[in-house]
């Protein structure tokens, strides 16, 4: 089967027209080689290469979720590039000057969704000789970046770098379930902890001082937990004041509400300014990740991390390597407060209400200041915490670090359940993540036979110690839950008749 790559023609005054020599058709595993410039009559303005995953026939105008795009930045003269799908995430690309002698930047764009997916944080640029090719990419849209490359003719690949045998094994929905087919005793995973329709974060960025004199006086009277992302370097004169850290002149009392412990804290970078190179990323990725973990030294060292938007980052190496070198996870798919996107509260409400829905789940929305003339007022900022504080008994409001580790650990996790007799269960649990790093507690419901009826319920795990449990509201008395830590385990569910 051939693949139809159809390019529109975006001159001035023929837009949306093909170009004269009509659409171009290529098989599958052929190149489409196109000039960055042409004569008048043939020209392609902002011409863009799309690279199709699959020989299937796909009119690029209309669909772009096939491919990675790829196109000069800059105006580039004469030269090309070409587009070749090796494998499913990873790509070949072949550059041409054409005599052009000055250095060409391409802008690479990744599928962040859909079936074409591309794992952004684990991609890497190497050149023909395998070296590394410094990536530039925004620190919010790891999926669209640019490389500098001289004007020579030669290849690249972008590809996702394997990671490291260990990564956790992953269940499936099915396996989070058991059921005793002798008893009719079942148990499950609950989605959320404590069995909540969802969870709800909330954070804040910059170490602004507001958070300090608005926030968290706040969520301490509504009874939330929310994420603080801090930026904790020192001052820097090299860099303009905005760079500065509020975090330092506030310093005692950031770390009095770490050793409160009500909070959550988060790696927002040591000063908010990007990297040039890779010493550079490990140092502002690292030195943040320090100074958290030095306030919160009895805890799980993974944290939430967030770049920072309005940042760049130049690296040679994959997003994964500083994730797995500073156990972080990348924070996306947050509903921004600022009262300048318009409608904040009402938004926010609508948020809530949509994560609430059956399949979705885990809502996010992140706020800087706060108060009279700051980027939230503190108007909106309660009245948002009203709405949740509304929705409370349907939500986990926790921070961000809590609602990854849960997610993450409940999708490594395997429940099995046998009988030991008629009055007696056992549940096994098997659990792939890493204890050291997820330690968040898991939520068990089961549902007791109706042939056990009154009596009292026990449930202790192989050291016979008893594990606390409770009835879930409009329970019909045949639901019992509670909460177990992450790791391999046994329990025993027991009935102990009234008679």
């Amino acid at each position: 089967m051939r693949t139809i790559l159809r390019l529109t023609w975006q001159d001035r005054n023929q837009r949306g027209k093909e170009p004269a020599f009509g659409p171009l058709s290529l098989s599958a595993h052929k190149t489409c080689v196109y000039p960055a410039h042409a004569p008048h009559g043939r020209r392609l303005a902002h011409c863009m290469a799309f690279l199709v995953l699959g020989a299937v026939p796909l009119d690029v105008t209309a669909a772009e979720a096939g491919g990675v795009k790829v196109k000069f930045a800059e105006p580039a003269g004469s030269a090309t590039v070409a587009v070749f799908a090796l494998a499913k995430h990873n790509v070949r690309l072949d550059v041409n000057p054409n005599g052009e002698h000055e250095p060409l930047t391409l802008r690479i764009e990744l599928p962040a969704s859909g079936r074409n997916y591309w794992p952004a944080e684990d991609v890497q640029v190497v050149d023909a000789t395998e070296q590394p090719v410094s990536a530039r990419h925004n620190g919010t849209e790891w999926h669209n970046f640019t490389i500098r490359i001289p004007p020579r003719r030669t290849t690249y690949l972008v590809r996702v770098v394997a990671r490291p045998d260990g990564s956790q094994r992953v269940f499936s929905e099915k396996e989070r379930h058991a059921k005793d087919t002798v008893t009719d005793l079942s148990a499950t995973v609950a989605k959320w902890y404590d069995g909540r329709r969802a969870a709800l974060c909330i954070r804040f960025d910059d170490s602004d001082p507001t958070h300090l004199s608005k926030a968290i006086p706040a969520l301490r009277e509504y009874g939330f937990r929310a994420t603080f992302m801090i930026n904790p370097g020192m001052r820097d004169e090299r860099y303009a004041p905005r760079h500065r850290s509020p975090y330092q002149e506030h310093r005692t009392e950031w770390e009095a509400v770490a050793r409160r412990g009500d909070q959550e804290f988060a790696n927002h970078t040591s000063h908010h300014r990007g990297a040039i190179n890779d010493q550079d990323m490990e140092h502002e990725i690292g030195d943040a990740a320090r100074v958290i973990w030095g306030l919160f030294p009895n805890r799980s060292k993974l944290l939430a991390l967030n770049l920072g938007g309005g940042t760049w980052w130049e690296t040679k190496k994959s997003l994964r390597h500083y994730l797995d070198q500073w156990p972080s996870f990348l924070v996306t798919g947050s509903l921004g407060m600022d009262d300048t996107y318009g409608n904040r509260v009402a938004a926010f409400r609508r948020h809530v209400e949509r994560n609430l829905q059956p399949g979705l789940g885990w809502c996010k929305a992140h706020f800087h200041s706060i108060g009279k003339g700051r980027a939230t007022s503190e108007k909106n900022f309660r009245a948002a915490l009203d709405i949740a504080k509304e929705y409370e008994s349907e939500l986990w409001i926790t921070g961000l670090a809590d609602a990854y580790k849960y997610l993450t650990e409940r999708r490594g996790t395997k429940l099995t359940l046998s009988s030991r007799g008629p009055a007696r269960v056992q549940l096994t649990i098997l659990c792939s993540s890493n204890a050291a790093l997820y330690d968040q507690p898991l939520t068990i419901d089961a549902t007791l036979p109706k042939s056990w009826g009154t009596g009292r319920v026990t449930i202790t795990d192989s050291e016979k110690r008893p594990i606390e449990a409770s009835l879930p509201r409009s329970s019909d008395n045949r639901l019992i839950r509670f909460h177990v830590q992450p790791i391999d385990a046994e329990y025993a569910i027991e009935h102990h008749s009234s008679n």
